[in-house]
């Protein structure tokens, strides 16, 4: 576990949580790297754009950017998931925790939740729907941050 005095290096994170069995290439490491540092899922645009943002033409294929984003989640190192207010996937990695997030609908910035809000699903789901098991779920509020709200 990460020390809040002392962030993990993403250098160390790469070494830990590193797949088995999945070679390390640079563009692997660099994608990597940004989902690392990302404090919200991100897009495969959004990726391929962070990934080619400094260089006059691109230096990775978009195709890149989704296979090694498959080869990831294969791995179970990546979780992806479609947020209603957005048409594509977007990817983050796994930290053994879940996530939700407050989306504000005219800069569509994520903000993320401190905690999950659907602790008790669990207990109301075995009441009223007796039997059916929980793999998952997903919570989204919507409205506007207060820079949108502001202007």
């Amino acid at each position: 576990m990460p020390c809040k005095m002392h962030p993990e290096s993403t250098d160390r994170q790469i070494e830990r949580n590193w797949p088995e069995g999945i070679k390390k290439t640079k563009q692997r490491i660099a994608i990597y790297r940004i989902l690392a540092d990302s404090d919200t899922p991100l897009s495969a645009a959004e990726i391929y754009q962070t990934l080619n943002q400094n260089s006059e033409k691109p230096l990775y294929a978009f195709s890149t950017v989704y296979r090694c984003l498959q080869t990831f989640e294969d791995a179970g190192v990546l979780a992806k998931s479609v947020l209603i207010s957005e048409e594509t996937a977007v990817y983050e990695l796994r930290t053994g925790t879940h996530r939700h997030y407050a989306i504000c609908m005219k800069c569509h910035r994520k903000f993320p939740l401190r905690s999950c809000m659907l602790g008790d699903l669990r207990r109301m789901l075995s009441e009223e729907a007796e039997g059916f098991e929980i793999t998952g779920h997903q919570l989204e509020i919507y409205g506007y941050c207060s820079s949108c709200t502001r202007s």
